[in-house]
């Protein structure tokens, strides 16, 4: 289990707040052939939504991916993402705890 405070950390950064956001809901935020129902969003194209750098928006999706809040899928190069709902509903609940 993903300890709260790694979890909480991931959701302090404002760039990793809106990749949960863009990831939410994919067909909003990125047009046709960005996104796959079940591969989920490249890296790339999450790094091009936030105008930040490859490497960066690396960075942080590997912090999300560690909290438990996103999966991610290697294809080839390119690596996927996707929200895991129980992820954010296991914070949610810890959070009720405290």
């Amino acid at each position: 289990m993903t300890s709260i405070l790694i979890q909480t950390n991931a959701l302090a950064n404002p760039n990793r707040l809106q990749i949960l956001e863009l990831l939410k809901e994919p067909k909003l935020h990125f047009a046709v052939g960005e996104f796959d129902e079940h591969e989920g969003v490249c890296g790339l194209y999450i790094s091009e939504k936030l105008g930040i750098s490859a490497p960066t928006a690396s960075a942080h999706l590997k912090v999300l991916v560690q909290a438990g809040f996103l999966s991610s899928l290697r294809v080839g190069k390119f690596t996927y993402f996707k929200r895991v709902p129980r992820g954010m509903d296991a914070f949610a609940e810890a959070v009720k705890t405290i």
